[in-house]
């Protein structure tokens, strides 16, 4: 036999490495693409959203709206006044008549025209930061119930495909039973069964649609094609998350520190209101023949009332956004932790079912077919056995479903859902 050359036998062996490395790598990257093709469909869709949910439109509005009273916040508090008298004293030879025409204008002496400003200017801020998080919640709920929409489908398409094996089985039945292989029992038996598997595949078209109609009324559209969701959501490790980078984050708690600013800014102008802002004028006329000029100056007395009541309710008002604030910081970090260990624990239970019994199902249910149909497995033990693979695999869909909403509660209580989207995340 010609002995085959070194240099040759090393290039066959690396030809041969290199494509059954070729062949591993292709699935992978194809699966990669896949999911990053999915979620780009999933950004375009949700962009979408955004742009006419109804509920985001009106969120805007709101924000234009404290715009607005940014801008008159920021003009000056009081108009100038035009005062014009006329009159006659005496209505004999010897009357007087009097014409004067004055300009009045109260001064902001202390400023609070400034004030006002600085409230409305961090209640837009404070009405962007709760917009944002309005925002975060809504695509949650959307993508939640999308993630409800696709499992109810899914388990839809699982009963779909029972129903069509256990008309196999009957048809199977029939002919046994026709050979004398089985009892008119196990024949009504496989009928019975097959009637509960068309039951059930009804309820889950009812369920189906009940779902679609949920969505679409979250989304706030209706289609007849809602986009998929990836194969599986990543995973976290709550371990290694900087919970305080995060909540620092949050536009809940910024909007919270912000209603803060906002009350200590009021308290400042109430206790500004307190002190009185003084009106000038000047006034110019003739009274008969001779001209005549005058200047006033008017303060008024906050003796009556003198607004301590008003700086007393600001005050409380600010004590009640800072309780909030620390109430509302405690209760987003502990939320934050709470959401990081749910998607923790369901993808770890998803990924441990999956590696246990996920791709088994498929052949355990094959082989009990046979079983059944070469006589070696009687058709009760049969159904008893497929109905547990059914449930099975019901809960393996259960479980998919699961880690997606504990993936999007965790993405909306991490402020971090646009950062997904666009492919930050994985």
């Amino acid at each position: 036999m010609q002995a085959i050359p070194l240099t040759k036998t090393r290039h066959r062996v690396f030809s041969t490495v290199l494509v059954l490395s070729s062949l591993m790598i292709i699935p992978s990257t194809f699966a990669a693409q896949s999911q990053a093709s999915t979620l780009r469909t999933l950004s375009v869709f949700v962009t979408q959203l955004e742009k006419q949910h109804p509920l985001l439109q009106a969120s805007q509005a709101s924000t234009a709206a404290a715009a607005a009273r940014t801008r008159a916040a920021s003009q000056p508090l009081y108009n100038p006044e035009v005062e014009f008298d006329a009159e006659r004293t005496g209505f004999t030879s010897n009357n007087v008549d009097i014409a004067t025409v004055g300009l009045n204008q109260t001064i902001d002496w202390h400023d609070k025209r400034s004030a006002r400003k600085n409230i409305a200017t961090v209640e837009q801020q404070a009405t962007r930061y709760e917009a944002e998080a309005t925002r975060q919640q809504l695509i949650a709920r959307i993508l939640s119930s999308l993630a409800d929409y696709h499992i109810q489908r899914e388990i839809t398409q699982a009963h779909t495909k029972r129903l069509s094996l256990t008309q196999q089985v009957f048809s199977q039945a029939m002919r046994r039973y026709n050979a004398g292989d089985i009892s008119k029992l196990d024949l009504e038996q496989i009928r019975l069964n097959q009637t509960q598997t068309q039951l059930t595949l009804d309820r889950a078209k009812t369920e189906l649609a009940a779902k679609a109609q949920t969505l679409a009324a979250v989304a706030g559209v209706s289609r007849k094609r809602w986009p998929s969701l990836p194969y599986a959501p990543p995973a976290i490790q709550p371990a290694t998350l900087n919970y305080q980078r995060i909540l620092n984050n949050l536009p809940t708690l910024k909007a919270a520190a912000t209603r803060v600013a906002v009350a200590r800014n009021t308290m400042r102008l109430r206790v500004r209101e307190q002190k009185a802002d003084p009106t000038v004028g000047v006034k110019g006329g003739a009274e008969n023949s001779e001209a005549v000029i005058g200047f006033t100056v008017s303060i008024p007395l906050n003796i009556r009332n003198n607004f301590r009541a008003e700086v007393d309710e600001a005050k409380a008002n600010l004590q009640q956004a800072e309780s909030l604030l620390a109430n509302t910081k405690h209760q987003l970090k502990t939320r934050l932790q709470s959401a990081a260990q749910t998607h923790q624990l369901t993808y770890s239970g998803w990924k441990s079912w999956q590696s246990i019994a996920g791709s088994s199902l498929q052949k355990q249910s094959q082989l009990l077919l046979r079983l059944w149909k070469a006589g070696e497995l009687s058709t009760s033990d049969y159904f008893v056995q497929l109905n547990q693979i059914r449930e099975a695999e019901l809960n393996n869909v259960e479980l998919k479903g699961n880690i997606w909403k504990s993936w999007f509660n965790w993405l909306a209580t991490s402020n971090q859902l646009k950062q997904w989207l666009n492919g930050s995340i994985k």
